[in-house]
C-alpha cells in the first residue's frame, strides 16, 4: 500500500529540502533540512529513521529524477545535438539533484542505484555516439570524455549560479555555449 497523497507530499518536501541543503553543504543537519522542508524534525524521523536513511533515499530519488528528466528530453528525436541541448536543459532544471549527486556520490552510484545510473549514462552516451556518427559532435574524442564534459560543465554552471557568479536564468545558455565550443567538430586549421 502506497502513501496517502498528503504523506507523499510531505515525504517529497523532505527530500526536496534535503537536496536543496545538501547540494550546498553535505554537513547540514536534519534541523535545517526540516526548516527548509517546512516540517518539524520529528516529522523527518517518521519518514526516515535517521540521516543515513534520508541520505540514501535522496540518492536513489535523485538518480530516478535525473533519469526521468533525461527521458523527457526525448532521446532519438531531432539531431543528436538538439537532444544534448535538451538533456542539458533537463539537468539544469534538476539543479539540486545534480549538484547533490556530485557532492554525495562523486558520480559513483551504489549497487542499488547502479541500474538507474547506467540507464542515465546509456541515454547520454547513446546521443553522443549518434552525434558523432551524424557529424554534429567531435568524433575524434571518446564519447565517455564528452559525457564527462557535459556532466562537469553542467555541475560547474549550476555551482556558479548557486554562488552568484552567474545569473540563474543565464546559466543554461552559458553551459550550452561552452559545450558547443568544446564538443562540436572543429574545422581543420589552415596551414
Amino acid at each position: 500500500m502506497g502513501l496517502s497523497p498528503q504523506r507523499a507530499r510531505t515525504r517529497q518536501a523532505i527530500l526536496d529540502g534535503a537536496a536543496k541543503e545538501w547540494a550546498h553543504d553535505p554537513s547540514v543537519g536534519l534541523a535545517r533540512i526540516a526548516a527548509t522542508a517546512g516540517v518539524g524534525r520529528a516529522t523527518i524521523h517518521r519518514y526516515f529513521p535517521d540521516r543515513e536513511h534520508l541520505h540514501q533515499a535522496l540518492v536513489s530519488e535523485s538518480w530516478a529524477t535525473l533519469r526521468e528528466a533525461i527521458e523527457r528530453a526525448a532521446p532519438g528525436t531531432g539531431s543528436a545535438w538538439e537532444v544534448i541541448e535538451r538533456i542539458v536543459g533537463a539537468m539544469v532544471h534538476a539543479d539540486d539533484r545534480v549538484r547533490f549527486l556530485f557532492t554525495a556520490t562523486e558520480g559513483t552510484a551504489s549497487d542499488a542505484d547502479a541500474p538507474v545510473a547506467r540507464a542515465v549514462d546509456a541515454l547520454v552516451v547513446g546521443e553522443i555516439e549518434r552525434g558523432q556518427r551524424e557529424g554534429t559532435l567531435d568524433a575524434t574524442v571518446p564519447a565517455g570524455w564528452i559525457e564527462r564534459m557535459i556532466w562537469s560543465t553542467v555541475y560547474t554552471g549550476l555551482d556558479a549560479a548557486s554562488d552568484g557568479l552567474v545569473a540563474p536564468h543565464a546559466v543554461e545558455d552559458l553551459i550550452r555555449r561552452t559545450l558547443r565550443r568544446v564538443v562540436r567538430p572543429h574545422p581543420p586549421a589552415l596551414p
